[in-house]
């Protein structure tokens, strides 16, 4: 029987660092989905192996680069992020047909996520850290993958949700582009699940997505979501924002999902109801 993508990734993992010096005895897998990371113990070192994301990015490798030199960068100006492996060279590996790069494994200290409060004044910290930054990153990065997407051949989609979602697409940032522009390096992915719990404080990590554009686009990654107080956030945030941008890039946030729940569930059996939801919220009633 043949590998699964994660068991590949391990071996690729295990094999790079290895290669590297850095020792693993008991690898484990944190999770699974556009990256497969696995813990390296006993070393106190993370693997981000590519997984999904080659799918739709030809060049994962850049996107894991630019996330490197960003924490880098964050971490140098005092911001709270999780900092690439010491023990390795701060760049993007490749072995065992995996891209991947080598992070500090940071125990977390709870399960809880982060609430508005916070969410809105760590953001607003970390895009005030950002506005120097000397290497802007692509034009909201993180857009092409729903393009990309849509232009492979499709497992689980019929061509009418395709249509649907390549309609929505071209709405949306036609939306956004008659919005207010205000462009800056973004966080990229900037969800409650991003902020981790760590010795009493909270840490940013996953800036694989890292890009230029609105701060709205870093707001929406939580002020779409149903389970938070959408305008604590915006409050705690303390910027002014455009609305009409920010409930653009709210729409482009969940077709985003939509997308990435579809190309997991192409492998990942237990996202295809996640995927299946997400993709029927885009469909015109018949």
């Amino acid at each position: 029987m043949p590998l699964t993508v994660a068991a590949t990734a391990v071996r690729a993992a295990l094999s790079v660092a290895a290669g590297l010096g850095v020792a693993c005895a008991e690898p484990e897998v944190l999770a699974d989905g556009a990256n497969v990371i696995v813990r390296l113990a006993p070393s106190p070192v993370v693997a981000k192996v590519a997984a999904s994301t080659p799918a739709v990015r030809k060049d994962a490798a850049a996107w894991l680069q630019r996330e490197l030199d960003l924490a880098l960068f964050l971490a140098g100006a005092g911001i709270p992020v999780m900092p690439p492996a010491g023990e390795v060279p701060p760049a993007v590996h490749r072995g065992g047909g995996h891209v991947m790069s080598f992070w500090t494994y940071l125990p977390p200290s709870g399960a809880e996520r982060p609430d508005e409060d916070t969410i809105g004044c760590m953001l607003r910290d970390l895009h005030a850290a950002l506005r120097p930054y000397p290497v802007p990153p692509p034009a909201l990065a993180p857009l092409g993958d729903i393009q990309a997407f849509l232009d492979r051949p499709q497992t689980l989609l019929s061509p009418a949700d395709v249509a649907a979602l390549a309609t929505a697409l071209s709405r949306l940032t036609a939306d956004l582009a008659a919005a207010a522009p205000a462009d800056q390096v973004l966080h990229g992915d900037a969800g409650a699940g991003n902020l981790m719990a760590v010795g009493g404080r909270w840490v940013w990590h996953d800036f694989e997505d890292t890009c230029s554009g609105p701060v709205a686009w870093d707001l929406a990654a939580t002020t779409s979501s149903p389970r938070l107080d959408r305008s604590r956030i915006i409050a705690a945030y303390g910027v002014p924002v455009d609305e009409a941008q920010l409930r653009a890039c709210e729409q482009l946030r969940r077709l985003h999902l939509t997308i990435w729940y579809a190309l997991y569930a192409e492998r990942l059996p237990q996202c295809r109801q996640r995927a299946a939801s997400l993709l029927a919220s885009w469909r015109r009633p018949s």
